[in-house]
């Protein structure tokens, strides 16, 4: 029984993506708003292509709320499903996995999220529902749970010890972020993980998984009533009393030039070349994005793909971008190459950065870029998943409603000067952050 469920969820899905294909000119997203009983924003668009609903709540419990036990929000996710006051965690897979139903969490530097996807048929519906809402208010955190994920935590950071790409990555950020709560990896380290305690997560969760913390985004076939049903039931088992956490103002992010070399026996160097740059929201996003698109995140067309890999065969790959968060985000460029040829490689960056920020996009470049990104953009919100990605996004950071539906028109009217004028404005070069992972014929 439990196999033909799951059997008829795929045909389900397979059945979205058909339907996705045939509306794939059609990026216009319909977005209404709600506010529950006890103040949670709610967000839902409605999707009629299938019988189902995607409900994801976002808290403002990212690992930057980690204070001095880094890694606990992660953790305290990963273990919100391994029980309850009445069920084990079998009983609780057994309930999802029975219906169809698909239960995850995520965590990053800003925000972390709960949620569920379910057919909206009753019978399949109602039991899901009812399981996600007791995890919301009734995670036990099982002390034989909490031991088991902290060891396989453990385990997956050790691992990453040995990978010159997440050295790289977790080092990069700790050099841009200094004592900031962005600067450590969201996982944590291992040796916070193993201090961190059951009281440590059970306090984590009461003071942040709660309505005082949280927004609620919903895509759905149902109609508006049963969506504002369903929010009001979520928003009540969110309901434990507890006062807003209040955001403490972030700690002074030191943005002088630096450059890292980290001895890693690899014939490959890592490199990561950046800064901490903008927010989210910022007037200068925009036109910060397009430029990047067409200086290093656009893949083959990018101009550091085309002068580091297609003209000099330094690199299979390169690449830029930017990622604004609620306090500055970085803009990033990475790229892996042959030890002997580092150096070479991030003067080349360099000198191809200074000269983007001093000279900016070519006519070519800009349309070429704009149309990509536009034309493109119904890919982006081409599945319930995507909407409800957005949905929390918008939710979140307190953007615009009409997000989506003014995005392209937006992109549209970017232009030269405004690429340059952002790009001036939020990339110093005398600031950039310089760090090579490699083995000594990478060191400078």
């Amino acid at each position: 029984m439990m196999k033909s469920r799951i059997f008829y969820l795929h045909k389900i899905t397979f059945f979205i993506i058909i339907m996705s294909i045939t509306n794939i000119t059609k990026a216009d997203v319909n977005i209404s708003s709600y506010e529950t009983k006890n103040g949670i924003k709610v967000l839902f668009s409605k999707s009629d292509n299938i019988p189902m609903i995607d409900i994801k709540i976002t808290f403002d419990a990212g690992s930057n709320r980690d204070g001095d036990t880094k890694g606990l929000s992660m953790l305290t996710h990963s273990l919100l499903d391994e029980g309850t006051s009445v069920r084990k965690s079998e009983e609780i897979a057994s309930i999802f996995e029975s219906n169809g139903s698909i239960f995850n969490t995520s965590v990053n530097k800003d925000r972390s999220s709960i949620s569920l996807r379910s057919l909206t048929q009753e019978k399949y519906l109602n039991p899901s529902l009812k399981m996600f809402l007791e995890i919301l208010s009734d995670s036990s955190f099982p002390n034989n749970e909490v031991n088991l994920q902290k060891k396989r935590t453990i385990s997956t950071i050790i691992e990453d010890q040995s990978d010159p790409s997440e050295i790289a990555s977790n080092l990069f950020f700790k050099e841009i972020y200094g004592d900031h709560p962005y600067s450590h990896p969201s996982i944590g380290y291992a040796d916070s993980v193993k201090k961190i305690s059951r009281k440590n997560i059970k306090d984590f969760y009461d003071k942040n998984i709660n309505a005082k913390n949280a927004s609620i985004a919903i895509v759905s076939s149902l109609s508006k009533k049963e969506v504002i049903a369903i929010a009001e039931k979520i928003s009540k088992s969110l309901d434990k009393s507890k006062k807003k956490v209040i955001t403490k103002q972030a700690k002074t992010i030191s943005k002088k030039e630096k450059y890292i070399f980290k001895n890693f026996n690899s014939e490959q160097a890592h490199i990561y070349i950046g800064l901490v740059s903008i927010r989210r929201g910022s007037e200068n996003h925009l036109p910060l994005y397009v430029g990047n698109y067409i200086f290093g995140g656009s893949g083959f067309s990018a101009r550091l793909m085309q002068e580091l890999r297609v003209k000099r065969g330094l690199t299979y790959g390169v690449y830029s971008y930017v990622y604004p968060l609620r306090e500055e985000g970085p803009f990033l460029i990475g790229i892996e190459t042959k030890a002997d040829q580092a150096q070479k490689s991030v003067k080349l960056i360099q000198e191809m950065l200074a000269e983007f920020i001093k000279k900016g996009p070519t006519d070519d470049e800009l349309k070429h870029a704009k149309n990509s990104i536009i034309n493109g953009f119904p890919l982006r919100i081409d599945s319930n998943s995507d909407i409800l990605n957005y949905l929390s996004m918008i939710n979140y950071y307190d953007l615009s409603k009409d997000y989506l539906k003014t995005f392209t028109s937006e992109i549209s009217k970017i232009t030269k000067k405004d690429i340059m004028n952002a790009f001036k404005k939020e990339i110093n070069v005398n600031s950039l952050v310089t760090l090579v992972v490699g083995n000594a014929k990478a060191k400078k």
